[in-house]
């Protein structure tokens, strides 16, 4: 099964809206891998991990069938990864959604509040449920799919999560808006090795892992995953989440992180798990 990396950028793109730093200009002169969109992943063609204000685009961009979608999994309620007001197009006079087609979220009580809000309390109009979840334990997708939330390091007001999926004995993990983990989400990682992971490096250049990291902070995360034996051979470690605000463009990137082992995402990357 594949991932697609929909989005790389932090909440306000890059180029950033409004802005006229020099990493946003260099990225409008630049173009290609430069120009990055609000986050979002694609599994295979019905799973999707969080609905941030650029999945329509993407779904143009890409080619995406979001009718689909049968799970939606969310890291957390902030705007740039949540935006329950799409789903108010799910209902009749707006989309034609088959009865037989329900789509199945999965998030803590802040994302749960805000689409709750939306819809009215009308999940059945709208062919959709809400799966309440709790750090460490497993949902189960399919018979041979399961995801577990493992608590980030983000925003201390909610239970933020990152996304660990297992499939066939293969394991990817989605590590963006965090910070240094907790004991706790290093512990649960010993004893499962990753095959492909993608890490949160808002602040590039900048070196902090608070909330959100840097690239030497994503280093030291590999450094610490590779120590604890988390890393299977041929792991796929990917650097994503970037805000122009950490100043180094694309080449910049892989400047660090090429002789690292670590790869720098761009929008529309793929690759298998």
């Amino acid at each position: 099964m594949d991932v697609q990396i929909l989005g790389t950028a932090a909440a306000e793109a890059w180029p950033a809206v409004f802005c006229h730093c020099r990493a946003c200009d260099e990225a409008r002169r630049r173009g290609g891998k430069d120009i990055r969109s609000r986050s979002g992943y694609m599994v295979g063609e019905t799973i999707k991990i969080d609905y941030g204000p650029d999945s329509s685009y993407h779904s143009l961009r890409y080619g995406l069938a979001y009718e689909r979608l049968e799970h939606l999994l969310v890291s957390h309620s902030h705007w740039d990864h949540w935006v329950p007001e799409e789903f108010l197009y799910r209902k009749p006079g707006f989309s034609s959604v088959p009865e037989s087609s329900v789509l199945t979220l999965y998030g803590n009580e802040k994302v749960f509040r805000r689409v709750d809000t939306v819809l009215s309390g009308e999940w059945e109009r709208h062919r959709m449920r809400f799966v309440s979840i709790t750090p460490f334990e497993p949902v189960q997708l399919a018979p041979d799919l399961s995801a577990i939330p493992l608590l980030a390091a983000h925003d201390m007001s909610e239970a933020c999560v990152n996304w660990l999926l297992e499939i066939e004995g293969r394991r990817f993990l989605q590590a963006h808006d965090t910070g240094w983990w907790a004991d706790e989400t290093w512990e649960f990682l010993r004893t499962r090795p990753l095959n492909a992971l993608v890490v949160d490096c808002t602040f590039g250049g900048i070196d902090r892992d608070r909330g959100h990291m840097g690239c030497e902070a994503v280093y030291r995360v590999k450094q610490r995953l590779e120590e604890q034996g988390s890393l299977a051979g041929g792991c796929r470690f990917i650097a994503t989440h970037f805000s122009h605000n950490g100043g180094w463009l694309h080449d910049d990137l892989e400047a660090f992180f090429g002789p690292k082992g670590i790869e720098v995402a761009y929008d529309g990357m793929r690759f298998p798990i």
